[in-house]
């Protein structure tokens, strides 16, 4: 039973959270409200908006007449990630912040003139997610993950190199393709990408992804995935665990040569 929406203490439950539990299971034994305060994930999205436009200067702002944006873009960007963590659309996320008052403040939304929090609409959020584009959420990934690494979250001593298709999320994607399915799916082909996924074994964490068409093969982005994390962490890695989609000379005389780790490849004995 959740506590009575009056304590303004009390965790808000998302709209159709009841459904989704029943449907899915708890995803999360952890509240928005607290999850963002300890965490300082506002504080997090503000660094990842300014390495952002460091690295990808924003488009120039639009000319004189118009509104003036109202939401700043980390705030934006943290209701995105809340979004994302709790499964809610743009319109149950509109929903849970206007019931929960003390979650959006948290979220660095402004407050309107009877000092109630003002709330981006769906579409307001689906502009703006739409022009800031993918250097924002990429940025935010890099940053938890360097937090995670002086946490000791993260070890990054043991690393898996492994890919997964995902489905296009339109039909009309142009840059969608049809590729294999894992072995256990009931169709042979499926159109849309492959995220390749460099992640720590200890923890089961990611440290660093890229993607691609579901047709492109896979051992063309080992190196590249090691590469970046290098660079980015500073990260030593010891062993690489990769499968036999990986397997290259060049690549394990990289590995071996150049980063001073151990490739680890299983050989499937049933296959001559």
């Amino acid at each position: 039973m959740m506590p009575a929406l009056g304590n303004s203490e009390a965790p808000v439950p998302p709209p159709a959270y009841h459904r989704a539990q029943a449907r899915l299971g708890p995803a999360l034994h952890i509240d928005a409200l607290t999850l963002v305060k300890t965490l300082h994930l506002l504080t997090l999205c503000c660094l990842a908006v300014r390495l952002a436009h460091h690295r990808c200067p924003p488009p120039l702002p639009a000319g004189p007449g118009g509104a003036p944006r109202t939401y700043r873009e980390e705030s934006l960007l943290l209701i995105a990630l809340l979004r994302t963590l709790w499964r809610l659309s743009y319109q149950d996320m509109r929903d849970w912040l206007r019931d929960w008052p003390e979650l959006a403040l948290a979220c660095g939304l402004p407050l309107d003139k009877d000092g109630h929090p003002r709330i981006p609409c769906p579409s307001q959020q689906w502009k703006r997610g739409h022009c800031a584009g993918a250097p924002l959420p990429e940025a935010l990934f890099i940053l938890t993950v360097l937090t995670a690494l002086r946490r000791r979250l993260i070890s990054a001593r043991d690393l898996i190199i492994d890919s997964v298709p995902i489905l296009a999320w339109r039909r009309a994607d142009p840059n969608a393709a049809f590729g294999h399915a894992p072995a256990q799916h009931p169709r042979l082909l499926l159109r849309g990408y492959r995220v390749h996924t460099l992640i720590c074994r200890g923890s089961g964490l990611p440290l660093f992804f890229l993607l691609s068409p579901a047709n492109v093969h896979d051992a063309p982005f080992a190196q590249p995935l090691l590469a970046w994390a290098v660079h980015l962490y500073r990260i030593n890695p010891r062993i690489i665990r990769l499968d036999a989609a990986y397997w290259g000379l060049r690549l394990i005389t990289w590995i071996h040569g150049v980063l001073g780790a151990v490739a680890v490849i299983p050989w499937n004995e049933g296959i001559s």
